[in-house]
């Protein structure tokens, strides 16, 4: 193989295409005697059987092969929903204000298990009400990094001039029917505009951002050319999962059972903690407010829909997260997470347990919690001069 033939090797099969020693051609493929370097197919693909044809136009000989045409069926999931863009937010702040959940005397005395739990059963009793949840099949594809809430606008509105000028053409009125499908095609293309120019300033910003570390560049580089995550296998099921983080778990305590107890350092009286204090309403509210706009389906209230409601709920969540802070307890719901397995390295096999790490999604209520603590935890160990200074991770 010469030396162009190995380089377009190593660039193939970094892009995800197999290099195939079998298929290549025995016959010369040009009229002075040249073979061809090198066939790729992907990974999915059988070996093709290369045929050497002389049909005259070139000194190059023209290679047949047949390919399947049957297309892949695309891959469905079937999911529990709720229509978050139907929420009526003026309805539901209105059933919000008439509901428990902003009468004290309703909660009041509650332990921080109990408030947790009324605080779920609550608001879902109003969202069946207000977004009953719904079972949808669709194709999982995960949304692109630039993608922001302005695109998804912007698509929004795309699709509704869409459908508005598919309606209107079918009508008699020529002349409406053009302006439709005008402010649709004009919507169209500057929703093209700005996915181009959101893509563009996102992996620009990304590249400049990382140029001083190798790792974090190449890591964008990987997500740029679509080489980021890489799904479970469905080789592996639920409960082996299951079974392989439990046994990791029992075998990391088992490891460590006979350890010598740890050691602390006495510190002075006057950087003692004694307990948290109380947060306020307001502190509440700030806190949900610097919220990224994130959810998972442990959240019974989505962040976007909790920011638009935080100056209702704020006084229940304070009293929730105070209880809890002053009994030091962590109430049971807030434990639960929703796990994902994810791989650890893309060059893993994908099919052994061992190859994925385990990460646990919490509702945005239990990260609420987690931050206060955080907070107040930080600013005493800084204000006592307890943080590491050369602390790495």
């Amino acid at each position: 193989m010469t030396s162009h033939a190995f380089f377009k090797t190593v660039a193939l099969s970094h892009f995800g295409f197999s290099i195939r020693h079998d298929i290549f051609v025995s016959v010369p493929t040009n009229q002075l005697g040249g073979l061809l370097d090198v066939a790729a197919t992907r990974r999915d693909l059988a070996a093709p059987d290369v045929k050497v044809v002389d049909v005259g136009l070139s000194d190059h000989y023209l290679l047949q092969w047949s390919v399947s045409s049957s297309r892949l069926t695309p891959v469905t999931e079937t999911v529990v929903r709720r229509p978050w863009r139907s929420l009526d937010i003026a309805d539901f702040r209105s059933a919000l204000s008439s509901s428990v959940l902003c009468q004290p005397n309703c909660w009041l005395g509650l332990d921080a298990d109990a408030m947790a739990s009324f605080y779920d059963t609550e608001l879902t009793v109003m969202l069946d009400r207000a977004v009953p949840a719904r079972t949808v099949t669709r194709r999982p594809r995960p949304s692109d990094p630039w993608f922001d809430a302005e695109c998804r606008a912007a698509k929004r509105l795309t699709r509704r001039l869409e459908r508005a000028a598919i309606a209107t053409a079918k009508k008699p009125d020529a002349a409406v029917a053009a302006n439709a499908n005008q402010v649709w095609q004009t919507q169209r293309r500057s929703y093209r505009v700005l996915r181009n120019q959101k893509r563009d300033a996102f992996w620009s910003d990304t590249v400049a951002a990382n140029q001083s570390s190798p790792r974090l560049l190449w890591r964008s580089i990987d997500l740029l050319l679509g080489r980021g995550r890489t799904l479970a296998s469905d080789a592996i099921s639920v409960d082996e999962f299951h079974r392989f983080f439990t046994d990791k778990v029992e075998a990391v305590r088992a490891a460590t059972a006979g350890g010598l107890p740890p050691t602390f350092t006495a510190s002075s009286v006057a950087s003692s903690f004694t307990g948290f204090h109380k947060v306020s309403v307001d502190d509440v509210i700030s806190a949900i407010c610097r919220l990224p706009d994130k959810s998972c389906v442990a959240d019974t209230l989505p962040t976007p829909q909790l920011k638009l409601v935080a100056d209702l709920i704020a006084p229940f969540l304070t009293e929730l997260f105070n209880c809890s802070l002053s009994t030091a307890t962590v109430p049971t719901v807030f434990k639960s997470a929703v796990i994902a397995p994810l791989i650890k390295k893309p060059d893993l096999d994908s099919t052994d347990p061992r190859s994925y790490r385990p990460i646990s999604n919490i509702s945005v209520v239990s990260k609420l919690l987690e931050r206060i603590v955080f907070r107040q935890l930080y600013s005493y160990l800084s204000a006592a001069d307890l943080v590491p200074r050369l602390q790495s991770a």
